[in-house]
C-alpha cells in the first residue's frame, strides 16, 4: 500500500489542474489511449512498445506496487502523464530505483514531470531507497533535459547499448542522483511554485 493521500489535486504552472494517483487495473483504456496519442517519435524513444495493446494490459493487469508503483496524472478524466518507479527487492541494487516517465505533448513545460518526479522521489524515500537512475536514449533531447531539470545529472553515455523501436541502435544515457538530493530539489522547486516569476528547476520547466 502507498503512504500518499491518493488521489490528489495538482495545479500547473499555467493554472491547469490535474489530479494525481496510483494506476489501477481498470485504467487499461485511458492508459493505452495516451500512449496511442504519443507521437511516433515520443514512442520511439520509450523503452518498451507502447502500441502493443497486450503490454499495456499486463500492466494494469498485474499491479505489484512491490515491485513497481506507476503514478498517472488525469484532467478530466483524460490521462496526460504516466511515471514508474521501478524496484528491486534483493541484491547489490536493491537500494537503487529507477524512474520512467513521459508526459502529454500539451502538457510539457507546465511543471507536470516535475510535480509526478517529485511523488516518485518521496515514494522512493519511503521505501527505503538511497539512489536514483534515469535511462533515456542521448538522441532523446528533451528526455534528457526533462531529467536534468527535476535534479537527475548524466553520469555516463553507454555507445549503441540499446535499440529503439525500428532496431536502430542508440546510445543510452545513464542519469542519477542521491534520493536526499533530489527531495530538497524537488521542495526548492515547489517554493519557486508560491512566486509569480515561476522558474523550475535546473535549466527548464516540465
Amino acid at each position: 500500500m502507498l503512504n500518499h493521500d491518493y488521489p490528489k489535486s495538482i495545479e500547473l504552472k499555467d493554472g491547469r489542474k490535474v489530479i494525481l494517483r496510483p494506476l489501477a487495473q481498470d485504467d487499461f483504456d485511458g492508459l493505452f489511449s495516451f500512449f496511442q496519442a504519443l507521437s511516433k517519435e515520443d514512442r520511439l524513444y520509450l523503452a518498451h512498445d507502447v502500441s502493443d495493446p497486450d503490454l499495456v494490459r499486463k500492466w494494469t493487469d498485474e499491479l505489484d506496487f512491490e515491485r513497481v508503483i506507476p503514478l498517472v496524472a488525469l484532467e478530466r478524466d483524460r490521462i496526460v502523464g504516466n511515471g514508474t518507479l521501478r524496484m528491486a527487492s534483493r541484491g547489490w541494487m536493491r537500494h537503487v530505483g529507477q524512474i520512467r516517465l513521459v508526459t502529454a505533448r500539451s502538457h510539457r513545460h507546465r511543471g507536470l514531470g516535475a510535480f509526478i518526479t517529485r511523488d516518485l522521489v518521496a515514494l522512493a524515500g519511503e521505501r527505503g531507497l538511497q539512489k536514483l537512475q534515469a535511462h533515456v536514449i542521448e538522441d532523446s533531447v528533451g528526455a534528457v533535459r526533462m531529467f536534468e531539470a527535476v535534479g537527475f545529472n548524466k553520469v555516463a553515455v553507454v555507445e549503441k547499448l540499446v535499440r529503439d523501436q525500428h532496431g536502430a541502435e542508440r546510445n543510452l544515457a545513464i542519469m542519477i542522483n542521491d534520493v536526499v538530493s533530489l527531495a530538497q530539489i524537488m521542495e526548492d522547486w515547489i517554493q519557486d511554485m508560491m512566486i509569480p516569476a515561476f522558474r523550475g528547476p535546473g535549466e527548464g520547466s516540465y
